[in-house]
């Protein structure tokens, strides 16, 4: 009876929930809210797995670019470095246009040239024909890429450049003494000649000194005695026909 006492009293007050002492959970007048649901991200282990392969991809590659990245910008400031210095060693006063196209020919033809001879002659040639042509047609293009080519010789190779100027030192001395000593015999053999000039003189009585001979002789002694050798025959060849006339005339 009192059980249904206290049930009905509470009843009566509109509580809507159990006692305590009924060892029931008591009821709440407001209504339950319905609870959020929160759902969890968690990967298994294959999708861990494709992750870090998937970085570990991500992570090479970028490092592949970079580096290649770098290696590009590195040829292209070497590109720039070439463009530069070849551009610095044309001389505005010069045309390249035949220059370097007469260069190419020359080096062409002389390799064309020497293609049937020795293994030697073949190999250095075609370059020295090269150089010559393009120190004779493109002067002041050659002295610049010289200059350069002694930076370069002095920056790495100075022993190997010092040896080089000293024969080359020594070449220009040998040539010098070499000019000297045809420029003395020349000069012995035009001596030679206007000696021999003179006595023809003396034994012919030719006037060669007035004909302008002699002042040949000193150019070319060669012509000089050629020419003094044909009038000396036709003077002996002169006198023989007076000598035929003469015997004719007296028959």
């Amino acid at each position: 009876m009192a059980a249904e006492a206290g049930v009905g009293a509470n009843a009566a007050e509109g509580s809507g929930s159990w006692t305590p002492s009924s060892g029931q959970t008591k009821l709440s007048i407001y209504p339950t809210p319905i609870p959020e649901l929160i759902l969890l991200d968690t990967p298994s282990a294959l999708e861990k797995r494709i992750g870090m392969v998937r970085r570990e991809i991500t992570g090479y590659y970028t490092g592949v670019h970079s580096k290649a990245q770098g290696i590009i910008d590195r040829w292209i400031s070497v590109e720039e470095k070439v463009e530069t210095r070849i551009k610095s060693f044309r001389d505005p006063t010069e045309p390249l246009n035949p220059g370097l196209l007469y260069t190419g020919i020359s080096a062409l033809t002389t390799s064309v040239l020497t293609r049937s001879r020795a293994l030697p002659i073949r190999i250095l040639l075609p370059p020295a024909a090269l150089a010559s042509a393009f120190a004779y047609f493109l002067p002041g293009t050659a002295s610049r890429v010289g200059s350069y080519a002694e930076e370069l010789e002095d920056r790495y190779v100075p022993r190997f450049g010092e040896i080089r100027r000293t024969s080359v030192a020594h070449s220009g001395i040998a040539w010098e003494r070499a000019k000297n000593s045809a420029a003395a015999g020349r000069e012995s053999l035009n001596n030679g000649v206007k000696g021999i000039v003179e006595s023809i003189e003396q034994g012919t009585g030719l006037n060669l000194k007035a004909m302008g001979w002699a002042q040949e002789a000193k150019k070319e002694a060669q012509s000089v005695a050629s020419v003094v050798q044909r009038d000396i025959k036709e003077a002996i060849e002169s006198k023989n026909s007076n000598g035929d006339s003469d015997s004719k005339r007296s028959v």
